[in-house]
């Protein structure tokens, strides 16, 4: 299911970082920052069988001809309990 929901995260990222529009993201993801962690979001795709919940941030990270560009950093995967660590 993870997979899945990844391949249309991957495509509002794109979308989000050339636009800077917060409202890229599908809202079957439940994308949104975590509750006094900041600089972390979470991902829901799924709520029940299984729970299916991730937290992520945004990094940079420089390609090998030395351009700096925006990446995505996979923190937590799993259900509800990956918020007492995000």
């Amino acid at each position: 299911m993870f997979r899945s929901a990844v391949h249309a995260f991957n495509m509002a990222c794109d979308h989000f970082i050339e636009t800077k529009d917060s409202s890229s993201w599908p809202a079957s993801l439940r994308v949104k920052a975590v509750v006094n962690a900041p600089g972390i979001f979470e991902m829901t795709w799924s709520f029940s069988g299984p729970d299916g919940r991730a937290t992520w941030q945004w990094v940079t990270v420089t390609d090998d001809h030395g351009d700096q560009l925006p990446a995505v950093r996979w923190r937590r995967l799993g259900n509800h309990n990956i918020f007492r660590e995000p």
